[in-house]
């Protein structure tokens, strides 16, 4: 028993003695090694090295930081590829490369953008960034204009895109002010051909109307009916809606029917006025000028020169009337005649 103990305690006095000279040998291969080498961290993305560097939770912080960061038009933020990074020791003269490393997986992060979309049509023409200024465009293009009777269909679309490319709110009207103009230009060209086309119709009509006659002289000038049919209102009258004396004479006959003017002339007044209604003035010269009231078109336009076919408008009931009539006046240098006396 005495040798098994004087045994253990040798080999384990040579044991202590043989981990002291280890742990000293480590020491210096330790002390060796870090004079040589220090540690760094390998950032790789996938297969690809972007380099080393000395504090991972630095740049770990600052990618998250940009993450956060939404301001302007970001709607949000995600990193598409996630790093791997590894503790290794690199030589002490080597430089790392914080800032390269950084740069590397800032790209890697996908920013996607908050837009407006000013459409006409359903079709992008523009984008803005904020939605207030898409509205100010749009009620611009709208604010004097019927937008729905010349087509003009304008909206506004919220969109998320990765490509910020917002124009500035002076660049987007031009450009849909130009569209607007089209727009425009193309409604007046088919107002026009229709126009024409009614005008053309009404021709057609007055063939067969009797109205194309000389029934009477003013003035020099031979006198036509712009209209047949029958008088309701004669010259002077008053009635329950008129409390001043009539200044012309109205001639009932069917909404639509065809009007001519009296003899020929040019037109001074082509438009809406008042208890009229759409209302075409005729100057005939010699102080002479005819009135055409409560049409329901207009075929003419001032200016223009008219003979004594032309087709100048149709009967309607418009401005303060009780039916489809023609009011027609007629004035010598401003004073109203009776039209019975020529025409009718």
């Amino acid at each position: 028993m005495f040798i098994l103990l004087n045994w253990v305690k040798y080999y384990t006095k040579e044991t202590t003695k043989a981990l002291k000279i280890m742990s000293v040998g480590f020491c210096i291969i330790g002390t060796m090694i870090l004079i040589k080498y220090k540690p760094a961290y390998e950032v790789t993305l996938g297969n690809e090295c972007l380099g080393y560097v000395t504090n991972q939770e630095k740049i770990e912080l600052k990618i998250k930081s940009d993450l956060e960061d939404t301001a302007g038009n970001v709607a949000f933020k995600e990193q598409t590829v996630i790093p791997e990074y590894q503790l290794k020791l690199i030589n002490r003269g080597k430089q790392t490369q914080e800032e390269e490393v950084l740069l590397a997986m800032q790209k890697t992060i996908l920013t996607t953008y908050k837009t407006y979309a000013v459409t006409v049509d359903g079709a992008n023409q523009a984008i803005v960034a904020s939605e207030e200024e898409a509205k100010n465009i749009v009620e611009t293009m709208k604010a004097d204009i019927n937008a729905e009777a010349i087509g003009l269909n304008v909206g506004i679309v919220e969109q998320y895109t990765t490509d910020l490319n917002v124009q500035t709110t002076q660049e987007a009207s031009n450009q849909l002010n130009t569209i607007k103009v089209a727009k425009i230009t193309q409604y007046n060209t088919l107002q026009e051909q229709k126009r024409k086309a009614e005008e053309e119709e009404a021709k057609k009509k007055v063939i067969s109307n009797k109205t194309v006659k000389n029934v009477g002289t003013i003035a020099g000038m031979s006198l036509s009916r712009p209209v047949s049919g029958s008088i309701t209102s004669r010259y002077g009258s008053r009635s329950s809606i008129r409390s001043s004396s009539h200044t012309g004479l109205d001639i009932a006959t069917s909404a639509g029917t065809p009007v001519i003017p009296i003899a020929p002339g040019t037109v001074t007044y082509a438009d809406y006025k008042g208890s009229y209604g759409n209302l075409v003035i005729i100057n005939h010269g010699n102080g002479i000028e005819s009135y055409y009231a409560h049409c329901s078109k207009i075929y003419c336009q001032v200016g223009q020169k008219v003979e004594a076919d032309t087709v100048i408008s149709a009967v309607g009931s418009t401005g303060n009337s009780t039916g489809p009539h023609l009011h027609l006046e007629i004035r010598q240098n401003g004073n109203t005649l009776n039209p019975e006396n020529y025409l009718y």
